[in-house]
């Protein structure tokens, strides 16, 4: 794995862009009832899903924003803006502490080598446990064998994941 800083993605799109598109695409697949789209309710769950903040005010206000009533059923181009602009609205350092957060399952506010596994495990993802060592010995400034917060938010903003 390279952990070199990378200015930008070939693409167009960042890496955090083009894995927010995949969550948008299969969030919709998920909600939608066989494709035909999404209503309030679930326009409002799939939001929570992303863990966007969600009040019905809101959703309401984003629906009407794009031009929908509260009994519209939306399409995948209408439900993908919305997500878009909660995303774009969230606050960058708050999502990577409650994704640090998430991550850190003993509690203990720091990433220990066992919460990576954890973590890879759950999301099925292609990772070797020399590659996880390796991660946490380039991203452990303080050389404690783990992550803490501000580490990890170095890792975030370093790779282009905020």
């Amino acid at each position: 794995m390279d952990f070199r800083r990378r200015s930008s993605i070939p693409s167009g799109l960042s890496r955090l862009d083009r894995e927010r598109e995949r969550e948008i695409k299969t969030a919709f697949e998920t909600f939608s009832a066989e494709g035909e789209g999404v209503g309030y309710h679930e326009l409002k769950a799939a939001m929570r899903a992303l863990m966007l903040p969600v009040k019905k005010a809101d959703v309401l206000e984003a629906m009407r924003s794009y031009g929908h009533s509260p009994d519209d059923v939306l399409d995948f181009k209408a439900f993908a803006q919305i997500l878009r602009r909660k995303f774009a609205e969230r606050d960058p350092l708050a999502a990577m502490l409650q994704t640090f957060r998430l991550f850190d399952s003993s509690g203990s506010g720091r990433l220990s080598l066992r919460d990576l596994r954890k973590a890879v495990k759950e999301a099925q993802l292609p990772i070797k446990e020399h590659e996880l060592e390796q991660m946490i010995s380039f991203f452990d400034q303080n050389e404690s064998g783990t992550i803490g917060e501000a580490e990890f938010v170095q890792v975030m903003v370093a790779t282009d994941l905020q």
